[in-house]
């Protein structure tokens, strides 16, 4: 994470040019009449500090917000993602974020506790009590950063979850009051919503788009006014008359059809009762042929029927062939004269109350209302980048009586006891300990 890792340098950096200024200085007093005071110089260095937090925070504050929405925004203007898989491509940001912080945590401590221990070789070579104690607080200060850093990912990861619910909740707001019009939710204002919405109105209510939506109106209806029309057109292109005609002719064939049947049926009937003496002979002969007489009416039924369907087919496709060139020009001048009434009395209705009605669709000051009541004072993504600095500052602090490390969660009391023991120290053996030019 190329925000972490930068920090972490800058905090090194900070502590390198405290010393060098520290040393700077010396050489100064020696040739100046008039040094600055060690509160002109905390003033100074907590100003500097100052600015590197809120120049850190602004840059995470970034990375974790606009950087990954940016990106977002711009996958979907080239058409990378789509609306539902722009949520999708966020979290894929957001996770390749969590795992660029796990490693930046990592990367410090690899490459930052070798050369803290490093360096209390280099300062206290022989001196092997002070030594120890030094690359002892190199291994705590770094052990406690790297747990305490890796905390802050899974905190990360619940700013990340905040951020979604609270992009969910303004959703809602902006779905709920004003869907038509996702132009309005860029802008900062109620006024300049309302405006964005008048403006978008008047677009929509232009006399071109006004008979746009009629004519969408009038594709929509045809298809259910189509039936009727045909039924109309078919009366007056004769397909009526002649298919009554041709249905008549139908039917008179399915009556003769059914009549000669029956009649066939009951001759057969009666042969087969004389022939085989059905009423002086057994029960199962009489029933024989009346099986077969029930028989031979349901086939004469199926038959006819048959016929008759067959027949009715015929007729009207004879009859539409007929009657095919009127039948759809009388179509096709029903259709053009009801659309030229519809569009009429659509742009008719529709012009005087566009605009209202267009204003309606976006409730503005409700939006706001919602949108208000989701605002905390509190920003999650700079608490957390703040906590981080914190971090990344203590993490990097010496202590400019001794060079070593400040160790993390180091009570007040011990560090200025170990201050004090170490200036007694070198007081009593003679030595000479730098002015501290850090607080």
């Amino acid at each position: 994470m190329k925000t972490v890792l930068a920090a972490a340098c800058m905090s090194a950096a900070g502590a390198v040019v405290v010393q060098n200024q520290g040393s700077s200085f010396l050489a100064r007093q020696q040739s100046s009449a008039d040094p600055p005071s060690n509160k002109e110089i905390h003033e100074k260095w907590d100003k500097m500090d100052d600015f590197m937090e809120i120049m850190f925070t602004i840059a995470c504050k970034w990375k974790h917000g606009k950087d990954v929405d940016g990106a977002t925004s711009e996958a979907l203007k080239k058409g990378k993602v789509d609306g539902p898989g722009a949520m999708v491509f966020k979290k894929g940001i957001q996770k390749d974020n969590l795992q660029g912080l796990t490693s930046a945590c990592g990367m410090v401590v690899a490459s930052g506790e070798g050369k803290c221990r490093q360096g209390c070789a280099d300062r206290w070579g022989k001196a092997m009590g002070k030594r120890n104690a030094c690359d002892g607080k190199c291994v705590a200060s770094y052990d406690q950063f790297e747990s305490r850093c890796k905390a802050k990912v899974a905190n990360l990861e619940k700013v990340y979850e905040m951020k979604v619910t609270a992009e969910n909740s303004r959703n809602t707001c902006y779905n709920g009051h004003c869907k038509e019009f996702p132009q309005v939710w860029m802008k900062a204002t109620e006024a300049d919503m309302t405006t964005e919405v008048e403006t978008q109105c008047k677009k929509r209510c232009t006399p071109e788009q006004i008979t746009a939506r009629c004519e969408t109106k009038w594709t929509l209806q045809v298809d259910f006014l189509r039936d009727s029309v045909k039924s109309k057109c078919a009366a007056e292109s004769g397909v009526t008359d002649c298919f009554t005609t041709k249905t008549a002719d139908v039917s008179a064939a399915y009556d003769k059809c059914s009549s000669e049947g029956k009649t066939t049926c009951e001759t057969q009937a009666t042969e087969c009762s004389t022939k085989g003496n059905a009423d002086k002979s057994l029960k199962q002969a009489g029933e024989f042929c009346a099986e077969r007489k029930k028989m031979c009416l349901e086939q004469v039924d199926t038959n006819c029927l048959a016929d008759n369907k067959a027949g009715l087919g015929e007729a009207e496709g004879e009859c539409e062939a007929e009657a095919k060139t009127a039948f759809e020009k009388c179509e096709d001048d029903a259709l053009a004269a009801k659309e030229t009434e519809s569009l009429s009395l659509c742009n008719s209705d529709l012009t005087p109350k566009c605009l209202e009605d267009c204003g309606k669709k976006c409730d503005v000051a409700t939006m706001q209302t919602c949108l208000t009541n989701l605002k905390s004072k509190s920003d999650p993504a700079e608490e957390f980048c703040t906590d981080f600095w914190k971090l990344l500052h203590e993490s990097s602090e010496i202590d400019p009586i001794t060079g070593d490390p400040i160790v993390l969660l180091s009570s007040k009391k011990r560090l200025t006891s170990e201050r004090a023991s170490s200036r007694l120290e070198g007081l009593g053996s003679g030595g000479h300990r730098e002015t501290a030019c850090a607080p």
